[in-house]
């Protein structure tokens, strides 16, 4: 039986006919999806909260990630967004246009999932799972492990933190922790006191059938320093060649807000043109389709996401760095800070805003808020595939380039890749791959499309077709 490993959703399709088994490693502390979150609050005295505060959205401008959409749609897993949707300032010969969050609302149709955006990565999973069991981590956490098909095995609340290579067996080994240890939010304290050990399904006491044929990494910030909570110990040969596709990244803050009651504004979701102020996107999460409507997926209260600009978000992250300059140790988010701060901030902005697009009515107030809470996306998104070094929006924060610049993010297209980010053995590929290590990188960050969920699910693709044909002619 020949073993390989993948580490996000992006790659699990029809793998029928092949003689191979899948782990698939998330770190994350609500389950698989990464940026296409979705938070889920319930309590007694404001009853069920939801919001999806990473991916809002989702476009299918290509003819691929259409037919794949039409499949998700007939399926009931997405479903296009038709909302009130709307731009301050409304007239394109006031503002740029260019600055619609990715689109919205000139350039339709929009997609989500039916039950908040996670749902996807969760349903494409689930939908052939044969049963699911509690195992024991190394400490006192437990995590879900799914078998798929008894193909793929779902270990989530695990970070890799490290990764070698048999030279022998050829294998990679992967070493790292689960549980609280694993988490980005987990202070350094915490972090610290967990053992790594060696991950997987690792057979006992023979060598040749230990470990994994290849690895397929989509989370960027693996080819960080170990210094990071999401650094997966890349080998540097193939980490440099990541961060040199990556150029920059472009960071954003999600703010979550509950009203108690419902906020009379014209519209359900908004893209702010203006660059004063700290917001892109608000959205009304009880306007999405099917959220509303169901029983078991009632909301209480008036939730909406804010989106912050880039610019606000790189100004933010110079403030409060993510590595402790002195220490060189990671800085984990601060739910005090994110609450005070950006959440504060982008509150403010767009509680000015709904009170101007209002002006003219005596009766207007701004409902209470009953909830709040906020989220540091570092690498929300790619900076666009022109940009590079030579970027006036440049800024290198910790080490870490990011990159603020808005070009339009509709419809989704093939971008040119500016030549410093090129890479020779990746060329026209959008993901990046070294077949003599069976090592790749898929995810939006390596795509050659414009940045977004869309530009992330065609890299996926093209990186497991790919590997199909590896694993193939391995097995022959």
């Amino acid at each position: 039986m020949t073993r390989h490993v993948v580490d996000n959703e992006n790659t699990s399709k029809n793998w029928d006919g092949l003689d191979i088994e899948i782990d698939l490693f998330d770190q994350g502390r609500s389950g698989v999806g990464g940026r296409s979150s979705h938070r889920l609050k319930s309590d007694e005295q404001n009853g069920s909260l939801r919001w999806d505060h990473g991916c809002q959205f989702f476009r299918a401008d290509t003819p691929i990630f259409k037919k794949v959409v039409k499949n998700w749609i007939d399926n009931n897993v997405a479903e296009e967004w038709k909302g009130r949707f709307a731009a301050s300032p409304p007239s394109d010969s006031s503002a740029n246009a260019n600055l619609d969050f990715f689109g919205l609302p000139s350039s339709p149709p929009f997609y989500v999932g039916v039950d908040g955006m996670r749902s996807i990565p969760a349903r494409l999973l689930s939908e052939n799972v044969d049963n699911s069991s509690k195992v024991e981590d190394n400490g006192d956490n437990a995590k879900e492990k799914s078998n798929i098909n008894n193909i793929l095995e779902l270990l989530q609340g695990t970070r890799v933190a490290r990764m070698e290579r048999n030279e022998v067996t050829q294998r990679w080994i992967l070493f790292g922790t689960s549980g609280e240890g694993a988490f980005h939010d987990t202070s350094e304290e915490i972090a610290k006191k967990t053992n790594e050990v060696t991950l997987g399904r690792v057979s006992d006491g023979d060598e040749a059938i230990a470990g994994y044929d290849a690895v397929i990494l989509t989370d960027v910030s693996s080819s960080f320093g170990k210094w990071h909570r999401a650094s997966a110990g890349v080998p540097e040969v193939f980490a440099k060649r990541v961060r040199r596709r990556i150029g920059a990244r472009v960071p954003l803050f999600a703010t979550m807000i509950a009203f108690d009651k419902e906020l009379e504004v014209p519209f359900d979701a908004i893209s702010f043109r203006e660059k004063n102020t700290p917001l892109w996107f608000a959205a009304r999460t009880n306007a999405k389709p099917l959220l509303k409507n169901e029983e078991k997926n009632s909301i209480d209260k008036d939730c909406w996401t804010l989106i912050s600009t880039p610019e606000y978000a790189m100004e933010k992250i110079a403030e409060t760095p993510m590595q402790d300059p002195t220490t060189g140790e990671f800085i984990p988010q601060s739910r005090d800070y994110l609450i005070s701060v950006p959440g504060a901030d982008l509150e403010k902005a767009f509680r000015n805003e709904v009170v101007e697009q209002s002006t003219g009515d005596p009766n207007f107030k701004v409902p209470n808020i009953v909830y709040m809470d906020a989220q540091r996306w570092g690498s929300a998104l790619p900076c666009h595939r022109h940009l590079d070094g030579t970027s006036t929006t440049l800024r290198i924060i910790s080490g870490v380039p990011y990159d603020s610049h808005r070009s339009p993010l509709a419809p989704t297209k093939e971008e040119v890749l500016s030549s410093q980010r090129q890479d020779e053995e990746a060329t026209n590929r959008n993901f990046l791959l070294d077949d003599s290590l069976m090592l790749y990188q898929a995810g939006d960050m390596m795509s050659t499309y414009t940045p977004g969920y869309e530009g992330a699910a065609l890299s996926g693709i093209e990186a497991a077709e790919h590997l199909i044909d590896q694993i193939l002619l391995l097995q022959k």
